[in-house]
């Protein structure tokens, strides 16, 4: 996301933690090698649901896998918002929903054809953003999951 960072990306690993549904299963996220075991996330993770894009995390580097979450440093303000698409909203109609976000300044990704991630910047209007989706899914096009924070 921060287009004016040269560093190369490395690949670290999330594993959803014990007591979680299912749990021991991980996901890899791209990031920046911050030094001393700080990474900061430089995609919309799909698993990882306490995390969001450009936070700071302080992983365990394992010898031969991929450097391990072990928790948030910091914050970066960027909120998640995750979106399952019903099978009964067609592609027009998801089409415009993509492009509402897309005016919006919202950026996604997509785990699967029917699954997305949406980015909320902190500098944008959360609540209003979480709104429009809530309208969508109101309207039976979508589910939407909203993960909560600790500060929430």
């Amino acid at each position: 996301m921060n287009g004016s960072n040269h560093q190369p990306l490395v690949k670290i690993l999330y594993i959803i933690p014990e007591g979680e549904e299912d749990a021991g299963l991980s996901e890899s996220l791209w990031a920046y090698a911050l030094g001393n075991n700080h990474y900061q996330l430089q995609n919309i993770p799909v698993f990882a649901e306490h995390l969001s894009i450009e936070d700071e995390v302080l992983c365990d580097e394992l010898s031969d896998n991929l450097p391990v979450i072990r928790k948030i440093v910091r914050r970066s303000g960027n909120r998640t918002l995750r979106v399952l698409v019903r099978d009964e909203t067609s592609e027009d109609m998801w089409q415009h929903i993509l492009d509402e976000m897309h005016q919006r300044g919202i950026i996604w990704e997509r785990a699967t054809s029917k699954s997305y991630m949406f980015n909320v910047a902190p500098t944008d209007q959360y609540s209003s953003i979480r709104d429009l989706l809530k309208m969508q899914e109101d309207a039976g096009l979508i589910w939407l999951y909203e993960q909560l924070y600790d500060d929430d």
